[in-house]
């Protein structure tokens, strides 16, 4: 009776993990798109059924073949989206002595651990930073205790979103750019070239209505980007993992690379904090990575991490870039 309920249950197990795997490859209606952000989740789930089932086999306890061999599949099918990002990537560069650090933060709009949050920022030492849920009082206080590193700041007038630059920026600006929320676009100059730096925050996908929206940005952005001749920033919260069809349209018609794209996968969201309300062995479980930089072709990619949260719901992401054609140039800091 045991080894009945035992079989019962590894397969309904398995057609479940089966359902889901297959999910993000056509994942395009709400809510079924939820459960394609899950996939490095789906592939240790996997191994670790694949793994119990080869010992039990191993041992003479299990017989069922075809299950072993579903669950390894299953490994294979989720390992497709996952392993590419640890693999080397010609966008990656090695010992760039003085690369542009750009920092982006999702700072939540119930955090007021502002000297928290400055502290990381300046241990972080970024060029830029960009800083996303933020409201007047907050980049007020950001741009009390960041005035000595980071002295040139703009505030969104819509979006919640603040750019902070240790030099000057020119052309700021909120535009929705024909979407439904607004991004902050402004010009750096690095080695006297410009550079269009883009920040966005697509809506939330919890409810159809905000799903739709989120999408109809994520069209609008990559729309304006594929126009653009300079080189290109586009980085935010972005509601959004690698494994939706729409992060995967996103990055076709932009044109635009992951810089995490070597260098694994960086999950930034959730992390616990004072205002979050899940449990907190629930919030590994839940661990996704909603938060990236895009650059394009021009730009190599010397670093990225994430770091301390200071009581955000989302890690800051960390991402150091050179500007170049040839992968072997180095810039100066901005």
């Amino acid at each position: 009776m045991l080894k009945k309920i035992l079989i019962f249950s590894i397969s309904i197990a398995l057609i479940c993990l089966t359902f889901v795997s297959f999910v993000n490859y056509k994942a395009w209606f709400w809510p079924l798109e939820l459960l394609a952000h899950f996939q490095l989740q789906y592939l240790i789930v996997s191994l670790i059924i694949s793994t119990t089932l080869l010992i039990l086999w191993w041992r003479g306890y299990f017989k069922y073949k075809l299950l072993i061999f579903l669950s390894l599949m299953l490994v294979g099918l989720n390992s497709i989206g996952i392993l590419p990002w640890y693999l080397p990537h010609p966008q990656q560069i090695n010992n760039a002595s003085q690369p542009l650090r750009i920092l982006q933060f999702n700072l939540n709009p119930d955090n007021d651990h502002f000297s928290e949050v400055a502290e990381v920022v300046k241990e972080q030492k970024p060029d830029v930073a960009l800083f996303i849920e933020v409201d007047k009082n907050a980049v007020e206080q950001l741009n009390t205790k960041l005035k000595d590193i980071l002295p040139y700041s703009f505030r969104s007038p819509g979006g919640g979103l603040a750019l902070f630059t240790r030099q000057p920026f020119r052309d700021a600006k909120g535009d929705k750019l024909n979407g439904d929320a607004t991004n902050l676009l402004a010009t750096l100059e690095i080695n006297n070239k410009p550079i269009q730096l883009i920040g966005t925050h697509p809506t939330i996908p919890i409810k159809p209505s905000t799903f739709h929206r989120r999408n109809r940005q994520l069209t609008a952005l990559s729309s304006y980007v594929s126009t653009l001749k300079v080189p290109v920033i586009v980085l935010g919260d972005f509601n959004l993992t690698p494994w939706s069809p729409y992060y995967r349209e996103f990055v076709q018609k932009s044109g635009l690379h992951n810089a995490s794209l070597g260098y694994g996968i960086l999950p930034s969201w959730p992390r616990s904090a004072t205002h979050v309300r899940y449990p907190n062995w629930l919030i590994p479980l839940m661990n996704i990575p909603i938060d990236h930089c895009f650059v394009t072709k021009e730009f190599r990619i010397a670093g990225i991490r994430t770091s301390s949260h200071a009581n955000s719901d989302h890690a800051p992401l960390i991402t150091d870039l050179v500007l170049s054609k040839n992968p072997k140039s180095q810039i100066q800091s901005l």
